[in-house]
C-alpha cells in the first residue's frame, strides 16, 4: 500500500492531550454553573481563589493562541503558497485577538462577556481555516469534537455572565 493511500491516524498522545485539554474549560464552567445555581451567584465563583470567569478566559486565550500556532506547520507542508501564507497570517491575527480578549476583562463586565464571545468566534474561525487547509480526516474529526465542546462551554459561560450583568 502506498503512503498516499494510507489514512493518517492521529497519535494517541494527541488524543489524550486534546481531550485532557477540555478539563480546565469544563471544570471552570461547572464551578460557575454551580455558583449560579446553588450559590450566591457568578461573582462568588472561584478557582484557586481566582475569579472563575477570568480563569476560563485566560485558559481559553492561551489554548486559542496555541491552536492558532499549529497553522504555522501548514506553511512547511502546504503546496498552495497563497493558502498557507493566508493561514499563517490568520494565525497571527487570532493570537493577537486572543491577547486583546485578555485585556478586555479589565474594562467592564460587558467587555468581559464580549471577550468570551471573541474567543468563541476565534475557535470557530480557526476550525474553519483548518478545514480549508485540508486537515487529515482522523485529526479533523477530533478537532471538530474538541472545538464543538469548547464552543458549547463558551456559550454556557456567556449565558451565565449575561445573567449576572
Amino acid at each position: 500500500m502506498s503512503s498516499n493511500s494510507q489514512r493518517a491516524v492521529t497519535p494517541n498522545i494527541l488524543k489524550v492531550l486534546g481531550y485532557a485539554g477540555l478539563l480546565p474549560f469544563l471544570s471552570t464552567a461547572v464551578v460557575m454553573l454551580n455558583a449560579v445555581i446553588n450559590g450566591p451567584g457568578l461573582q462568588s465563583a472561584a478557582v484557586f481563589n481566582l475569579y472563575a470567569p477570568y480563569v476560563f478566559i485566560s485558559y481559553s486565550a492561551v489554548i486559542l493562541s496555541f491552536m492558532a500556532g499549529t497553522l504555522w506547520a501548514k506553511w512547511e507542508s502546504g503546496s498552495d503558497s497563497t493558502m498557507t501564507n493566508a493561514a499563517v497570517l490568520f494565525s497571527n491575527v487570532v493570537s493577537l485577538t486572543a491577547w486583546l480578549a485578555l485585556l478586555m476583562i479589565f474594562m467592564s463586565s460587558i467587555m468581559t462577556v464580549f471577550a468570551v464571545t471573541i474567543l468563541l468566534v476565534g475557535f470557530a474561525s480557526l476550525l474553519w481555516v483548518e478545514r480549508l487547509t485540508k486537515t487529515a480526516s482522523d485529526y479533523w474529526q477530533m478537532r471538530v469534537n474538541l472545538t464543538s465542546s469548547v464552543m458549547l462551554m463558551h456559550a454556557v459561560v456567556i449565558y451565565l455572565m449575561l445573567r449576572d450583568i
